[in-house]
């Protein structure tokens, strides 16, 4: 599959315009490493969109497939976790959009965007669809063990001596356990 970044709206026919496309994973890292994020491209990214007009106004219908490497929140290791979203935008002209320098967002919102100059560059969508779909507290699997308060032992991989037990001595919230006596 070819690589396409940008749909100019003469390009879309009255009927619509289906396109499949495949990003290899350097490119598709290169659209997430302008910013820090906690994550990296494991595997092409495959989109297949829909562009239908109406009017000015085109409507984008899409899915986005990818992996992503990421470290989990509970024992610290790196894993491999799919992504597979669907997605849709309602984009209007720029010179359409009607500034407001404060205004409450509503649901409906955040499924409008904009373009310029009758192109419809296709990386910020995805990076924002992409960004939106990583989990802010990713786990390896649903039941993660995490890491031994004491040891620091990764329980997933193995038990360790101390059996989860912490050390009550040193914790801040032996306070509170005098208080419950």
């Amino acid at each position: 599959m070819k690589q396409i970044f940008t749909i100019k709206l003469e390009s879309i026919p009255a009927e619509g315009l289906d396109i499949c496309s495949e990003w290899d994973t350097r490119v598709a890292a290169e659209i997430i490493q302008q910013d820090v994020c906690g994550f990296k491209i494991s595997s092409p990214l495959l989109l297949n969109l829909t562009f239908s007009l109406l009017a000015e106004k085109v409507i984008i219908e899409g899915n986005l497939k990818t992996s992503i490497e990421t470290t989990c929140v509970g024992c610290l290791s790196e894993f491999i976790q799919p992504l597979d979203i669907n997605f849709h935008y309602f984009l209007c002209p720029q010179s359409a959009a009607v500034f407001e320098a404060e205004k409450e967002l509503q649901e409906d919102d955040m499924e409008v965007g904009y373009y310029q100059g009758g192109v419809i560059e296709l990386q910020p969508f995805v990076r924002e669809q992409m960004y939106l779909a990583v989990p802010q507290n990713p786990h390896c699997r649903e039941d993660c063990l995490g890491l031994c308060p004491t040891c620091g032992t990764n329980l997933n991989k193995k038990n360790c001596r101390c059996s989860g037990a912490t050390n009550t001595t040193d914790s801040p919230f032996k306070v509170l356990q005098q208080l419950k006596k």
